[in-house]
C-alpha cells in the first residue's frame, strides 16, 4: 500500500486512484494528496473512519469529479448517501498535484434569500419532480459558486429569470453553476429523483411520500433560508409542510397545498399520504396530528399533550406558528425528527415528548447547521427536563425531583471538546450534544437557578441576529453578562471549550462541630456545583449547594450527621458507579404481574396471572394491579405508602383522581430490603413517573404528586 501511496504523490492524481486509495481505506495516502489547510481546519477524512453522527457511510463512499465549467479542472467529490443533519459531501478543489478541501461551511461568498418550491409526489415510481426558484445573494466577483443537495437528486436544467439557460455540471449532490456578477439574482433549478430510503432518508411508494430527514432542496453552508412550497399529491392525499398552510385545491387528478414558511431554519421536511387528521383548537392555537395508522383517540391525546409544552416553551419568546403538530409516519424509522411547525415521529405516540417541540426555538428560531458543534440537541435534551420539572402541573416542587437528568459520564467525552463536535466528528457528536451539552446545562441551571436559567435562554434569543446560524460561544457570552457574579467563564472553558467530565472522590468528617468534605480529583479538576445532603441521626436532611470555583473543601457547621451524601441526585457531570440508584419505580425488576379479576381494564396493556381476593401472596418481586377494595390485602401496602382508594376515588395527600381517569403506581417496602409494586388506575398513554417511587397522574399520565428518593447508599455516600 506504502507503493501505491508513493505513486499517488509522484504522478498527478486521477479519480480513480483516488477512488482506489479511497475503497482501500488508505487514509494515510489520501492525508498526503492534501494541500496545506489553514490554522484550526479539521480534518476532512476523519468523517470517513469515524462513521456520520447519524450512520451517513453505511452505503460506503466513492470518489467523483465534477466537470469543469470552462477550461480547467473540475471539483473531487467523495461522498455517499446522505441522511439530514449529518455530512457525506466532501469537496475539493485540484491545486497543481494536490487537493484543497472546500468545507462545507464555506458560502464562496454566495448565499440562499428564499426559496419557492413546487414539488410534484409521482407513487407509483418512487420519484419526484421538484422546480425551486432560487433568490441568491453574492459579496463576490468568482464567475462560478456551488450548491450541495443529496446525490440521488439529479438537477437538468437551471435557467435565469429571463428564461435563459445557465451553464451548471453535477456530481453526485454537488452542482457547480455559473454566477453573474450583480449582487443578487434568482435561477430556477428543475430536478427529479427516485426516492427510496425508508428508515434512513426520503421514501416515496404508493403508501406515503417523505422527503423527511433528507437534503432534497439546495443548500450552501447550510444556511436557514425562508421557503414557499405548492406541494402536489394524489388524489386523497394530504400534503404536510412547514409553515403556515395558505391553500388547498381539489381536482379530479390531484391535491395541491400551498405553505409559506417565513422562519429561516436549514432544515425542511414535507411529507404526504392519506393520512388521517386530526385537530384539536386549545387556548387559541391549533394543535394537529396526521396519521395512517392511529386512532382519533390517541391522536386527540397527543394535541392536548402539546399545548402546556408550546406555552411552557413561550417563556423564551412567542411561538412563531399559528399551530403545531405531529406526522405519524410508516417510513421514518426510529426516533423522530424536528419542523418547527410539526414534528415527524416513526412511532411512539402519543408521548409527552418535549424535546422536538423545543427545538421550534433550539435549532428553528436559533439556527444550527450541525457542522461545529449540537448544541441545539444540548438544549433540547435539557428542555424536556426543564419542561418536566417545572410545568405547572400538581406539585412542581416533586416534579422537580422526579425529573433531575442523570448525568453519568461516558469515556467518549474525554474524546472530543463539546465545542468541536461537530457532524464530522462521528458518532461522538452525538453523544456530545444529546449527552454531554445537555448535563452541563442542568449544571448551569443548578449554579444560577431556575428563573434565571430562563432568562438567560429568553435573553440569547433576543440578542441573536436572526436568520443566522448560532452557536455556544454566544450563549456563554449572554450567561456570563446575565450573572456576572456567578464569574461563569471558568464553568464554560471546563465543560464547553476542553473534554472530559469529573472522577473525583471524598473524603468526610466531622471535626471541630462541622461536617468536613475534602475532594480529590482523578485527572483534571473541573468548576462544578455540588449538591450535599446531610441527614441527621432522627432522619432529618438538610441540603447545601457548593461550588468547586471556591475550592475543594468545604464544611457545614451542627451536629454530626448520621449520613453525608455527595450529589444526591445525581445530577453532576462525572463518574458514576451502579451502586448509586435509589428505589425508584422505573428500576424495579418485577418476575411476576398479579392482576385484580375486577380491574383487568387497569392492566391492559400489561396482563399477568389472576389474584386471589382472600389468599396474601408471597409479595416480594411482585407487580400488583388492583385495588384495595377488592384485594383486602393491598390496604396495609397502600397506608404504608400513603394511598386511600374508595371506590373510584384515589387520594394522595390532599390531591385526589377518578381512577378511570388517572392512575398511581409505588413501590413498597417489606422485610429484609425486598420491595413489591402497586399499580392502580388507568391512563389514556402510559404514565411518565421519572424517577419517582411513588407517582399519581392524570389521564393523560402526566406526573402529578409522587415520592423521589436520594442517593443514600453506594458512590459518594458516607456515614459517619
Amino acid at each position: 500500500m506504502l507503493l501505491v501511496a508513493l505513486l499517488v504523490l509522484q504522478t498527478p492524481t486521477t479519480i480513480d486512484q483516488i477512488d482506489v486509495l479511497l475503497k482501500g481505506r488508505n487514509f494515510d495516502a489520501l492525508r498526503q494528496l492534501l494541500a496545506p489547510s489553514p490554522k484550526g481546519q479539521r480534518d476532512p477524512f476523519r468523517i470517513l473512519q469515524a462513521g456520520g453522527a447519524y450512520d451517513v457511510g453505511r452505503f460506503g463512499w466513492s470518489a467523483t469529479e465534477v466537470p469543469p465549467l470552462k477550461s480547467g479542472e473540475g471539483l473531487v467529490v467523495i461522498g455517499t448517501k446522505l441522511t439530514s443533519e449529518d455530512i457525506g459531501e466532501l469537496v475539493f478543489q485540484r491545486v497543481g498535484e494536490k487537493l484543497k478541501f472546500i468545507p462545507e461551511a464555506e458560502t464562496l461568498g454566495v448565499n440562499v434569500d428564499r426559496h419557492s418550491f413546487v414539488v410534484k409526489f409521482h407513487p407509483e415510481t418512487k420519484g419526484v419532480d421538484i422546480t425551486d426558484r432560487i433568490r441568491f445573494r453574492s459579496s463576490t466577483s468568482n464567475s462560478q459558486f456551488l450548491f450541495r443537495m443529496s446525490p440521488q437528486y439529479v438537477v437538468d436544467q437551471v435557467t435565469d429569470k429571463s428564461g435563459n439557460s445557465v451553464k451548471f455540471s453535477q456530481s453526485q449532490g454537488v452542482v457547480l453553476l455559473e454566477k453573474p456578477s450583480t449582487p443578487s439574482f434568482e435561477y430556477s433549478v428543475h430536478y427529479t429523483a427516485t426516492v427510496d430510503l425508508p428508515d434512513y432518508a426520503g421514501s416515496i411508494s404508493e403508501k406515503e411520500a417523505t422527503l423527511t430527514n433528507d437534503y432534497w432542496y439546495p443548500m450552501i453552508a447550510r444556511g436557514p433560508a425562508p421557503f414557499d412550497i405548492e406541494v402536489h399529491a394524489p388524489v386523497g392525499w394530504t400534503p404536510v409542510a412547514q409553515g403556515e398552510k395558505v391553500a388547498v385545491t381539489h381536482s379530479p387528478d390531484e391535491e395541491v397545498a400551498k405553505y409559506r414558511m417565513d422562519l429561516p431554519v436549514t432544515y425542511y421536511s414535507v411529507s404526504a399520504a392519506p393520512y388521517k387528521t386530526f385537530s384539536n383548537v386549545i387556548e387559541g392555537r391549533r394543535f394537529s396530528m396526521w396519521s395512517l395508522r392511529m386512532s382519533p383517540e390517541a391522536m386527540k391525546a397527543q394535541t392536548e399533550l402539546y399545548a402546556p409544552i408550546i406555552k411552557f416553551y413561550e417563556q423564551f419568546s412567542p411561538f412563531p406558528f399559528s399551530g403545531y403538530g405531529a406526522v405519524d409516519s410508516a417510513v421514518y424509522g426510529g426516533g423522530a425528527l424536528e419542523a418547527y411547525s410539526f414534528a415527524t415521529y416513526g412511532g411512539g405516540l402519543p408521548s409527552e415528548d418535549a424535546h422536538e417541540p423545543s427545538h421550534t426555538w433550539w435549532g428553528g428560531i436559533m439556527d444550527n447547521t450541525y457542522l461545529h458543534s449540537f448544541w441545539n440537541e444540548s438544549f433540547a435534551v435539557f428542555c424536556e427536563g426543564l419542561y418536566h420539572r417545572n410545568v405547572p402541573l400538581g406539585n412542581v416542587s416533586e416534579r422537580r425531583l422526579a425529573f433531575v437528568q442523570t448525568a453519568a459520564g461516558a469515556p467518549e467525552y474525554d474524546d472530543v471538546a463539546i465545542i468541536n463536535g461537530g457532524v464530522d466528528a462521528g458518532s461522538v457528536s452525538g453523544s456530545l450534544g444529546y449527552g454531554k451539552g445537555a448535563r452541563v446545562l442542568q449544571m448551569l441551571e443548578q449554579l444560577m437557578g431556575t428563573p434565571k436559567m430562563i432568562r438567560t435562554m429568553h435573553d440569547w434569543i433576543a440578542v441573536h441576529k436572526k436568520g443566522t446560524p448560532a452557536e455556544w460561544p454566544e450563549f456563554e457570552s449572554v450567561a456570563i453578562k446575565d450573572s456576572p457574579s456567578l464569574r461563569l467563564g471558568s464553568f464554560f472553558s471546563d465543560w464547553i471549550d476542553r473534554p472530559g467530565y469529573a472522577k473525583f472522590s471524598a473524603k468526610v468528617r466531622y471535626q471541630n462541630s462541622a461536617t468536613q468534605i475534602d475532594l480529590n480529583w482523578k485527572g483534571k479538576r473541573f468548576r462544578m456545583p455540588l449538591l450535599i445532603l446531610t441527614r441527621s441521626k432522627n432522619g432529618l436532611d438538610s441540603y447545601h449547594l457548593v461550588d468547586t470555583l471556591a475550592g475543594d473543601h468545604f464544611k457545614f457547621a451542627g451536629p454530626k450527621p448520621a449520613l453525608v451524601s455527595v450529589d444526591p441526585f445525581r445530577q453532576a457531570l462525572r463518574e458514576m458507579g451502579p451502586d448509586e440508584v435509589p428505589i425508584q419505580l422505573d428500576s424495579m425488576q418485577t418476575l411476576k404481574t398479579l392482576v385484580d379479576p375486577t380491574h383487568t381494564d387497569w392492566a391492559a396493556r400489561s396482563g399477568g396471572d389472576a389474584a386471589e381476593s382472600k389468599v396474601t401472596p408471597e409479595l416480594s418481586g411482585l407487580r400488583i394491579i388492583g385495588s384495595p377494595e377488592s384485594l383486602p390485602w393491598l390496604k396495609p401496602l397502600c397506608d404504608q405508602v400513603g394511598l386511600q382508594v374508595h371506590g373510584n376515588r384515589l387520594s394522595y395527600k390532599g390531591t385526589t383522581i377518578d381512577l378511570n381517569h388517572g392512575s398511581a403506581q409505588a413501590v413498597v417496602d417489606l422485610p429484609n430490603g425486598k420491595h413489591c409494586t402497586l399499580v392502580m388506575g388507568k391512563t389514556r398513554i402510559p404514565a411518565d413517573v421519572g424517577r419517582a417511587r411513588l407517582a399519581v397522574t392524570d389521564d393523560l399520565g402526566r406526573f402529578l404528586r409522587g415520592v423521589t428518593e436520594p442517593k443514600v447508599k453506594g458512590n459518594l455516600t458516607y456515614r459517619l
